[in-house]
């Protein structure tokens, strides 16, 4: 039996970095569910879909973007049939790593902004 996995070996991100060397990339897409449970709802709790978003992060290497900045961004998985997310984003938090006898990464946190598309 085969399996489905992929190897995560040509993905990108545009827009955010400038230069910036991506080697990895997370996006994590939410959906508030709020409470709407009624008298009628025989003692269980009820829920309904309402607001949309996503945050997410990417590390990378030689460089470091800007806290604050307001970008377009397109995350790319070139494995799975060059699916692409995109949307504005904003920085929220960048954390430098420096250890010894290895190269300095700069992980950058990001919540989008608005509409984003998938596919």
């Amino acid at each position: 039996m085969s399996t489905a996995a992929l190897c995560g070996m040509s993905g990108s991100v545009t827009g955010a970095t400038g230069a910036l060397e991506i080697f990895s990339w997370e996006i994590v897409q939410t959906i508030d569910a709020i409470e709407a449970t009624s008298f009628d709802s025989a003692g269980w709790k009820e829920r309904i879909a309402c607001l949309k978003g996503a945050s997410g992060s990417f590390k990378s290497q030689g460089a470091s973007s800007t806290v604050g900045k307001h970008v377009s961004a397109v995350f790319k998985d070139a494995q799975v049939g060059e699916y692409t997310i995109s949307g504005n984003i904003v920085i929220s938090k960048i954390t430098i790593e420096t250890p010894v006898a290895d190269k300095i990464t700069f992980n950058h946190e990001f919540n989008f902004t608005g509409t984003i598309v998938a596919g």
